[in-house]
C-alpha cells in the first residue's frame, strides 16, 4: 500500500512554503491561468522540424505505454485524424501494467485511446503529416526535464491533407512526464496546449478523452468470452475535492461460468482499474473554476461514429453535457470524458492536462491519481528515488559481469533537500518476472549494512542463452513522512548472451555445435526461457559458432525436413555466429521427442552434418 504523507510533521511545512511560493493558497484561478497566459506560442525550432512517424516506448514506472505522433490506428489504418494514446494493435505497450509480475509483458488494458477536439458542429481535424519529431528528456540528464521520462511533440490542422470544412487553425504540444518511484510509478501525466493559430475567438470549443479500454489482453478468451468484451465503465465526480476521474474496469463475463471479475487465472491478471483523471483546465464558459469535468460518456463497439457523418456524432457525444450511469452489463465499451465549453482568444492557447493510471481496485487507481495531483499541485515536487545507475554487461564463459557507476550515491531528493542514497538491487529477468540477484547497502543504522560494491558476476547463465538484468539504486525513506524506501525502475533491462566464439571468421566450420543438446524440456527454465501467454514458442536451441551466411536445415532420422533458417536474419550475436530456432516447424507444430540431424550450408564450404536430440 503506498502512503500519503502525514500533515503534521514537517511535510506540512514544506507544502505550506510551496503553496505560498506558487501562489496557490487563496485562489489556484489565478496562477494557474497565468501559467496559461504567460506560455510562449510554439517555437517550431525547439522541436525540430516535420518528420515521419515516432514511436517511442514509455517503460519507467510500472505502467509502459506507447507515445506516437501518428494519428492512425495501425491495426485498421483508419485515420482518426487526432493524437492516439497507446495503441495494442501497434504491437507495444499500450497502458501495460506490471501487475503481477508473471503478466508484465502482455498486460495490455488499453486498445487505444484518444484526444478530441470539438469545434463548431464537428471535431478538429490535426494531420500527422504536420507533426514534429518526438523529443525525449530524462531529469537529472536534462536540465529542463520534469520527470525521469519527458516526451514533447506539436501537431496541427494546417495540412493539405485536411478538408476545408475541417480546418479550423488549431495546433497542440503534448507534453507527458512518468516516474519510476513507487507512489508515483502507475500513472503518465498528459499535458496538453491548444493554440488558436488564427485571428479570431474560438467559442464554444470542447475536448475530450476517449478511451477504448480493453482489460486487459492477459486474461485472453475470444468471441463473446474475449477479454474485451467482459469491461464496465464509471465515474467518479467529487466536485468538493476536485476529483474527477473516467474509468473502466474488468466484470463478470456472464458467458463463462463462475465469477471471473478481476480475471480468470491465479493470481487475477485483470485486478487493475484503468482511468483518468482531470488535473488542469480552464474555467468553462460561464463559470469561474478551473478543473471542472463536463460530463461522462460510453457505448460499446457497436455503436462507434462510423457513418460519414462521423465527426459530427463525436462532437454531439463530447458536448452534450450528459453523465451517463454504468451500463448494467459488461461489454466492449469505450468511455468519453469531457471539458468545456472554452473560450480560446485569438493567437492564444488553453491547457489541459490529465493522469492515465492503473491501480488496484477503484480505491487504488483513486490514491494512484491523488499522487498525481498532488505533483501537479506542488510544482512536481515530490520524493524521489536516487538516479538510476549506469551499467555494463560483459559476457564470458559461462558468465555475465555486471559493472555500475557510483552516480545515484550523491543524489539529491529534491522534497527533502538531502542525500538519502541507501543501496543498489541487481536484477535478472526469468520466467516469472524480475528475480533479485544481489543487494548491498551503506554500513549505517539501517538496512543489512553490507557495505557497497559495484560489480557482480553471474555463473548461473549458460552459454549462447540471452539474460536479461538491471540495476537500480534505492534511498532508505522518509518514516517521518511516512514514505517507504524509493527504487529507480528496472526499465526493460539490458540483454547479453555468454559464451565463447570461434575467432576464425568466413566458412570455417570449427566447432559448431547445438545446446543445449539434449534439449530437455523441463529443463527449459534454467536457460532462462521466459514464457509468453500469446506465442507457445517459449523454447529454443542455438546453433553456434556458424560461418558467414549460413543456411540451417533441420530433418528427421528419415529425411523429412522440419524447418529451415539462415543466421544472416536470425543472428543473435553480433558476428552472426549464432541462431535460435524455437522448436516450431514449418507446419507451426511443435516437434516431439527424438533425433534430429541438421545440414549448415554456406558459400565456399563443404556441407556440416551434425544432429541433436529432444526429450520431452
Amino acid at each position: 500500500m503506498k502512503r500519503t504523507l502525514n500533515p503534521g510533521n514537517k511535510a506540512g511545512l514544506l507544502i505550506l512554503y510551496a503553496l505560498l511560493i506558487l501562489g496557490l493558497t487563496g485562489s489556484n484561478v489565478m496562477a494557474l491561468d497565468k501559467q496559461v497566459a504567460e506560455n510562449p506560442m510554439l517555437d517550431y525550432q525547439g522541436l525540430g522540424k516535420v518528420t515521419a512517424i515516432e514511436e517511442v516506448v514509455c517503460n519507467v514506472g510500472m505502467v509502459d505505454n506507447l507515445i506516437s505522433n501518428t494519428t492512425s490506428e495501425k491495426a485498421t489504418g483508419t485515420n482518426d485524424w487526432t493524437i492516439i494514446i497507446g495503441d495494442d494493435s501497434a504491437e507495444l505497450p499500450s497502458m501495460i501494467w506490471k501487475t503481477p509480475s508473471v503478466y508484465a509483458d502482455i498486460n495490455h488494458y488499453l486498445y487505444f485511446a484518444s484526444l478530441r477536439l470539438g469545434y463548431n458542429g464537428h471535431i478538429i481535424r490535426l494531420s500527422q503529416d504536420k507533426a514534429t519529431g518526438i523529443t525525449v528528456k530524462r531529469y537529472g540528464v536534462d536540465a529542463d526535464a520534469i520527470s525521469l521520462f519527458d516526451t514533447e511533440f506539436y501537431i496541427d490542422d494546417q495540412s493539405p491533407l485536411v478538408p476545408a470544412q475541417y480546418k479550423v487553425g488549431v495546433g497542440v504540444r503534448q507534453k507527458t512526464y512518468a516516474w519510476s518511484e513507487g507512489y508515483r510509478d502507475d500513472f503518465i501525466i498528459y499535458d496538453w496546449w491548444i493554440y488558436n493559430l488564427t485571428e479570431d475567438v474560438l467559442d464554444s470549443f470542447f475536448v475530450g478523452i476517449h478511451a477504448d479500454c480493453d482489460i486487459s489482453t492477459a486474461e485472453g478468451g475470444s468471441g463473446a468470452q474475449a477479454w474485451s468484451r467482459d469491461d464496465l465503465p464509471g465515474y467518479v465526480r467529487d466536485s468538493l475535492n476536485g476529483e474527477y476521474i473516467s474509468y473502466m474496469y474488468d466484470g463478470d463475463n456472464p458467458t463463462v461460468p463462475g465469477d471471473d471479475i478481476g480475471g480468470r487465472q491465479s493470481p487475477k491478471e485483470s485486478s487493475g482499474y484503468i482511468g483518468s483523471r482531470l488535473l488542469y483546465c480552464p474555467p468553462a464558459i460561464g463559470d469561474t473554476e478551473p478543473s471542472v469535468q463536463k460530463g461522462h460518456g460510453w457505448w460499446d463497439w457497436n455503436s462507434d461514429p462510423s457513418d460519414d457523418d462521423a465527426a459530427a456524432e463525436w462532437f454531439d457525444r463530447l458536448s452534450d453535457g450528459l453523465w451517463l450511469e454504468p451500463p448494467p452489463s459488461p461489454h466492449d465499451f469505450r468511455y468519453y470524458q469531457k471539458f468545456g465549453p472554452f473560450s480560446i482568444p485569438a493567437n492564444d492557447s488553453i491547457r489541459v492536462m490529465v493522469a492515465f493510471g492503473i491501480g488496484e481496485g477503484l480505491s487504488g487507481l483513486r490514491e494512484n491519481l491523488e499522487w498525481a495531483k498532488y505533483l501537479f499541485e506542488h510544482d512536481w515536487i515530490g520524493p524521489s528515488a536516487p538516479n538510476p545507475p549506469t551499467y555494463t554487461l560483459e559476457p564470458g564463459d559461462g558468465e555475465v559481469t555486471i559493472e555500475w557507476d557510483d552516480a545515484a550515491e550523491s543524489s539529491i531528493d529534491p522534497f527533502s533537500g538531502e542525500e538519502d542514497f541507501e543501496g543498489y538491487r541487481l536484477w535478472r529477468k526469468t520466467e516469472t518476472g524480475w528475480s533479485l540477484l544481489m543487494e548491498c547497502d551503506v554500513i549505517n543504522e539501517i538496512g543489512f549494512n553490507t557495505g557497497l560494491v559495484h560489480s557482480y558476476v553471474d555463473y548461473d547463465v549458460h552459454n549462447y542463452f540471452q539474460y536479461t538484468y538491471s540495476v537500480t539504486a534505492y534511498d532508505r525513506g522518509d518514516p517521518d513522512n511516512d514514505i517507504e524506501s524509493l527504487e529507480s525502475g528496472v526499465g526493460s533491462g539490458k540483454t547479453v548472451e555468454p559464451g565463447t566464439y570461434n575467432e576464425t571468421r568466413g566458412v570455417a566450420t570449427t566447432g559448431i555445435h547445438v545446446v543445449p543438446n539434449p534439449f530437455v524440456a523441463q529443463s527449459a527454465p534454467d536457460f532462462g526461457f521466459v514464457p509468453d501467454q500469446n506465442n507457445p514458442a517459449t523454447e529454443r536451441i542455438v546453433f553456434v559458432n556458424l560461418p558467414d551466411d549460413a543456411t540451417i536445415r533441420i530433418y528427421t532420422l528419415t529425411g523429412d525436413l522440419v524447418f529451415t533458417l539462415r543466421n544472416t536474419e536470425d543472428a543473435t550475436y553480433g558476428w552472426q555466429k549464432t541462431a535460435s530456432w524455437d522448436l516450431i516447424t514449418d507446419n507451426m507444430q511443435t516437434i516431439v521427442s527424438g533425433l534430429y540431424l541438421y545440414v549448415v550450408e554456406a558459400p565456399g564450404m563443404d556441407d556440416f552434418i551434425g544432429k541433436f536430440a529432444v526429450v520431452r
